[in-house]
């Protein structure tokens, strides 16, 4: 711990704790301290009920991969690691063998890019969800 030295005024001036203005004016600095971080504390508390929406990109999830279906297969291959006909291939498997379906927010295309784009690319959760416009719980799922 470093141990800064008063200068000598400050010192004496702390020192006269006798006088009574000297405890308005420590009062006083206290009350304002108080009031600062109070006024910080409400502001913190308030921010989270300002919701501003944060997936809001015209390209949501399911509209991003019907484009993907519809462009280049290498544009496809570098995003999803695999060829469109794989990509088929694997959600037939997943329809037929392990029941993969639709839900009623997402469609069962979407969740296996969502899986292969992670996958592929290692983005994190938030990336994901900007990636495909969806919230943490539908991405972490």
């Amino acid at each position: 711990m470093i141990i800064i030295p008063l200068p000598l005024y400050a010192c004496a001036y702390m020192m006269d704790l006798d006088n009574p203005c000297r405890h308005i004016q420590i009062s006083a600095i206290a009350k304002i301290i108080i009031l600062l971080a109070v006024r910080d504390c409400i502001l913190l508390y308030t921010s989270r009920f300002d919701k501003v929406p944060q997936h809001t990109s015209i390209l949501s999830g399911q509209n991003w991969i019907d484009k993907l279906k519809a462009g280049h297969d290498g544009w496809f291959h570098n995003e999803m690691g695999v060829c469109k006909h794989v990509f088929w291939a694997l959600l037939s498997v997943l329809w037929k063998e392990v029941g993969l379906h639709d839900t009623r927010h997402i469609s069962s295309e979407e969740q296996l890019a969502i899986f292969l784009h992670y996958a592929h690319r290692g983005l994190s959760n938030q990336a994901l969800q900007e990636r495909f416009q969806r919230s943490p719980d539908i991405i972490s799922k």
